[in-house]
């Protein structure tokens, strides 16, 4: 049976304190700057050798979540083999595009390095943003896995979802700041850039009480429900479901 929202928001909440708790200890990676702005660090996991991720973490677009609580699923990861990249970016209200500029720039540094990467990896928020990076017509081509992301930015105004999340990242509600929905909306994205949504998969918990799985139901690319999961259980990796994760990272 599966829980009840109740119950999955009780779960969520002790995931969450649990994930920042594990993440302000322990091993933090190599940290580097890869842009101009103070934000832009990225802790690197693993051998820096090896085929890499970027790890693009969620909290709402809200600037006062950070990296921290995505640090264990990056040193599990990591331990799987794979260079983990774990960036900051600026999350500022009202200026949303600072968000994308930076994550652009992080593309251009890795592959100023020549670092093999391999998917970019993204949960809630984050899972906007790398559905972003896949289908923005700027950038060159990746595989991206969004893990319970927030897909249709109209749809989450209209929902109200994290509290007016996306209408306090953006500054304004769609009508509002049409060319900026435009630039950054992956629902809308995807319409213009049908063929990338073949390097797309979503991956979304039947139970999530923060981001509703129609988020992910209503997004045209390939998608795995994971019966029961609830948000945080998709980059937990002591959580049951953690090796779904795992297969749709694989590919």
């Amino acid at each position: 049976m599966s829980p009840g929202p109740l119950s999955a928001e009780v779960a969520e909440d002790e995931a969450l304190a649990r994930l920042l708790e594990e993440g302000q200890r322990g091993d933090t990676g190599t940290v580097e700057h890869y842009g101009a702005a103070t934000d832009a660090v990225v802790e690197r996991y693993g051998p820096v050798d090896a085929p890499a991720i970027v790890l693009v973490h969620g909290g709402y677009f809200r600037p006062g979540v950070d990296r921290t609580h995505s640090r264990p699923q990056a040193r599990a990861l990591a331990a799987q083999g794979w260079q983990v990249l774990l960036p900051e970016y600026r999350r500022v209200p009202g200026a949303a595009c600072t968000t994308t500029e930076d994550l652009a720039a992080l593309d251009a540094h890795l592959r100023d390095q020549h670092v093999d990467v391999r998917a970019w990896v993204g949960h809630s928020a984050g899972g906007a943003l790398v559905l972003w990076r896949a289908l923005a017509p700027e950038l060159p081509p990746v595989r991206v896995v969004a893990l319970a992301p927030v897909a249709d930015l109209d749809a989450a105004v209209a929902q109200r979802l994290g509290g007016d999340a996306v209408r306090d990242w953006v500054g304004a509600g769609p009508r509002d700041a049409p060319m900026t929905y435009a630039r950054l909306d992956p629902i809308r994205l995807a319409a213009r850039a049908p063929e990338a949504l073949e390097r797309v998969h979503l991956v979304h918990g039947t139970s999530d009480a923060t981001v509703p799985v129609g988020q992910t139901e209503d997004f045209p690319a390939a998608r795995t429900l994971v019966r029961d999961a609830h948000h945080f259980d998709l980059i937990d990796p002591a959580s049951r479901h953690w090796p779904a994760v795992l297969g749709a990272i694989r590919g």
